[in-house]
């Protein structure tokens, strides 16, 4: 019965990490200064009510908590004002020596990842306005961050 039951080894590695820093954008460059990257940050709403990271994929953040500024001028949202999606992540493995003679073991491996299919985000689209309109992408996360669950066995042969 020992040889059934008897020596498992569990393993399990727990990730959790918080979101990277994330900048709202215009999408052009109304400050003028010919940067071509149009990496111009909008002006807060002073109007908008409520919060502006609602956490749900279809829109991280409201767009509506933003404003383009006038031309010529900076806005004053600052860099990496808020934060994208974390992450969580559990993956585990069993294993199970079996002694077959004296220079032969064999080892079966049971692993899985993300062993409770959480699902993790990217980032959203940072791009607020589309000309002078709201963007319809803007903070929309179109990726995720991971793999869904994985599970793998195997068998190895150790002399």
């Amino acid at each position: 019965m020992n040889h059934l039951i008897g020596g498992w080894q569990w393993n399990g590695i727990f990730t959790a990490q918080d979101g990277f820093p994330q900048t709202p954008l215009v999408g052009s460059n109304t400050s003028g200064t010919g940067d071509a990257s149009n990496s111009d940050v909008p002006n807060w709403n002073p109007n908008f009510k409520g919060p502006v990271i609602t956490g749900k994929p279809e829109q991280w953040f409201d767009p509506h908590a933003f404003l383009i500024p006038a031309q010529g001028t900076f806005g004053n949202v600052s860099r990496g004002s808020f934060r994208g999606p974390g992450l969580v992540n559990v993956d585990t493995s069993f294993f199970k020596k079996f002694r077959i003679s004296e220079r032969l073991l064999l080892q079966f491996r049971a692993e899985a990842f993300n062993i409770f299919n959480h699902s993790n985000f990217s980032y959203p689209t940072e791009i607020v306005f589309n000309g002078a309109d709201i963007s319809p992408s803007a903070g929309v996360i179109t990726q995720t961050n991971g793999t869904s669950r994985q599970l793998q066995f195997a068998l190895k042969l150790l002399f």
